[in-house]
């Protein structure tokens, strides 16, 4: 039976920075920095991402997520999202399921279709069999998370006898997509569904309505499974200085999506408005910031994880907005 999501509170997550600055590195002290002052003030978990072939440089995600559960206590540990159809399932089971034994069952796995031509094709992955390799690949790493033998032999992956050992028993699922038929995929086969960053309100609240009812249609308990949102944010004394930091940093993000033939952008159009894309964004004053997340509260939203430093942004303001997080707006609504 179906039973209401409950009484819980939104949890709020950090989604790093993994791009390499415009002619410079990023350090990975920052990184961990960073990460300590996640823990320290109470956020609920930290995300990371996979992208490969960025010209500046890009942080790999799993070595990444390793080396902060050697440094972090209480930190959930995420992906939003790697790529399944790029790895093979037994490797990254593995991988993941010793990050998680490390930190002590911390491990969310969040997982999407991918849609950059050049990485597919990089690593020998015909865009049309994204949907079936990644079907084909949540499978055996649920299976092979739960520590059961699998011999199989199937479309894109074949095993024979293979197990992770030490099994994790379970590693959430969380899948990411937009359109309906993703949604639904995310109610059947994981147990979180990761909503796009560039939803509007209204498109995420329709949304959400179709993963409950496809939650409900599987039989499956709508408090075990969550609906991740990301945003795009940054928290300062005002409005207009919230904005002066960060626009020339998130617009250059969003160029560079652009650049990358992002599917909701003229693939010729390189130039980003920042006025055009506001709507996507939490930007302004801690209160401003804590009006956002009690309205994705009360959509149904289970936990937000914001983005807040962009390409080429100083660690300096960084440190400040997550400061301002921790303390003037995660005792808001958490």
């Amino acid at each position: 039976m179906v039973v209401s999501r409950g009484e819980r509170r939104v949890n709020v997550g950090v989604f790093l920075n993994q791009y390499h600055e415009p002619g410079g590195e990023c350090p990975p002290a920052e990184t961990f920095e960073q990460v300590a002052l996640l823990e320290s003030a109470g956020f609920d978990s930290v995300t990371v991402g996979e992208r490969h072939l960025h010209e500046e440089g890009f942080i790999e995600p799993i070595t990444l997520l390793a080396a902060i559960a050697g440094r972090t206590d209480t930190l959930d540990l995420g992906t939003a999202a790697l790529v399944p159809a790029l790895h093979d399932p037994l490797r990254l089971a593995e991988q993941l399921a010793e990050i998680d034994r490390l930190s002590n069952g911390r491990v969310r796995f969040g997982g999407a279709l991918g849609y950059r031509p050049a990485e597919l094709a990089a690593f020998g992955v015909d865009a049309d069999e994204r949907v079936g390799r990644f079907i084909e690949a949540i499978g055996l790493l649920d299976t092979l998370w739960a520590g059961d033998r699998v011999t199989h032999d199937g479309d894109h992956f074949t095993y024979d006898n293979a197990f992770v050992r030490p099994a994790p028993g379970s590693i959430p699922i969380w899948i990411g997509g937009h359109a309906d038929i993703a949604i639904k995929r995310a109610a059947y086969r994981g147990s979180g569904w990761i909503a796009s960053a560039s939803s509007p309100i209204e498109e995420l609240e329709s949304q959400i309505a179709v993963y409950e009812d496809a939650l409900e249609e599987f039989e499956k308990d709508r408090s075990n499974n969550e609906v991740i949102l990301m945003r795009d944010c940054f928290v300062g004394e005002t409005r207009d200085k919230a904005r002066e930091t960060i626009e020339p940093h998130l617009t250059r993000l969003y160029e560079w999506y652009a650049r990358w033939n992002q599917t909701y952008m003229d693939e010729n159009d390189v130039a980003v408005e920042y006025d055009d894309l506001e709507e996507k964004f939490i930007v302004g004053t801690p209160s401003d910031c804590i009006e956002s997340l009690e309205a994705y509260d009360a959509l149904g939203v289970d936990h937000v994880i914001l983005r807040v430093q962009f390409p080429g942004q100083p660690h300096e303001p960084t440190m400040d907005c997550l400061e301002r997080l921790g303390s003037e707006v995660l005792p808001a609504v958490q």
